[in-house]
């Protein structure tokens, strides 16, 4: 998906193509949590299908093994990747979503300010600074003749001159630093106009309010844990409910795909590995929609980051129980 998306971007121009490979890397690496929690679902699922197919977990419940039995050994799989999970989830996942912005922003950055293009008169600062360069090179932030136009107020105004410079970044702020000019202040009052002269060697600018994707706007999902936890918004605790249930998913789920495993004949394994899938996806949107009703203020965090492991540990207990036989298809009995 991520591969598709980015591809998409590129083509159609919004994406820069040279930052691709990285683009697909970073989201990679932060849905690593995500695909940990499938995999331990799967490997658990797909496991316990080929026993019941070889009739070999027959022989080992007719032998008096529970599935509960299984426990032990689920857990000691499981555990690593809930700890792997873990650390990917509350650290590295928010790290690489923002250094994927932070890619995204440094390419729209140099891509925005080409096409400023030599040549021409630009705006910035809400029409107070009006600039005008020339590239010595194409696709370079090097630059050739500078001018600049400053409006303090209405009385003031400076005009800047240099003989060449560059545009480059600061704190992800894009600054233009001339080398070999020469500045004149410009005063008028009382219908007379005094001028100051000043010639420079190295002279240093920031684009003070610039457009809006110059600057780097920290998304809730590029935050790291611990201040989302901090602060502790709703938005916040919706966004670290998300991950502590990713993390919660790896370690629940597969307990539950153990009696789920026993319902598919042979000629249905396909289609039963399909459905394994669909719960799954079921599980991760319903994380999706807890996070939606904790940014509206509609539930406790706390109390819905409790709702998905019990509701697991209850439909593995229910699952178990009918498939061991102690309780029918009847859906008054298994409520009873």
């Amino acid at each position: 998906m991520a591969l598709v998306r980015t591809l998409g971007n590129a083509a159609s121009g919004e994406t820069a193509p040279d930052i691709v490979i990285p683009l697909i890397l970073f989201s990679t690496f932060s849905s690593i949590g995500t695909i940990i929690a499938l995999t331990a679902f799967l490997a658990v699922f797909i496991t316990f299908t080929r026993l019941q197919n070889d009739n070999e977990l027959v022989i080992l419940r007719t032998s008096g093994m529970r599935l509960f039995d299984f426990t032990p050994t689920i857990i000691k799989f499981v555990l690593p990747l809930v700890l792997f999970t873990a650390v990917t989830t509350l650290f590295a996942t928010p790290w690489a979503r923002y250094q994927a912005d932070k890619l995204r922003l440094q390419a729209e950055n140099s891509s925005s300010l080409k096409q400023y293009s030599a040549g021409r008169f630009s705006e910035f600062s809400k029409g107070n600074r009006i600039i005008f360069f020339e590239r010595t090179e194409k696709e370079s932030m090097k630059l050739g003749l500078v001018f600049v136009k400053i409006q303090t107020d209405t009385n003031r105004e400076t005009v800047i001159l240099g003989g060449n410079g560059e545009i480059s970044f600061i704190n992800e702020t894009p600054w233009i630093i001339l080398k070999n000019g020469s500045r004149f202040d410009i005063k008028q009052a009382n219908q007379t106009k005094d001028y100051q002269y000043t010639v420079f060697d190295t002279y240093r600018m920031s684009l003070e309010n610039p457009p809006k994707n110059y600057t780097l706007q920290k998304r809730i999902k590029s935050t790291d844990s611990m201040t989302l936890f901090n602060r502790s918004t709703d938005p916040d605790l919706a966004e670290l409910f998300m991950r502590i249930g990713t993390i919660f998913l790896c370690a629940f789920l597969p307990f539950l795909a153990v009696p789920l495993s026993l319902g598919g004949g042979k000629q249905l394994k396909i289609l039963h590995i399909f459905s394994a899938i669909l719960i799954f996806l079921i599980a991760n949107h319903l994380l999706g929609i807890f996070q939606a009703l904790i940014i509206k203020g509609s539930i406790d965090w706390l109390i819905s980051q409790m709702v998905l492991p019990i509701t697991i540990i209850v439909l593995t207990r229910i699952a178990s129980r009918y498939r061991e036989g102690e309780i029918n298809t009847s859906i008054l009995q298994i409520l009873k």
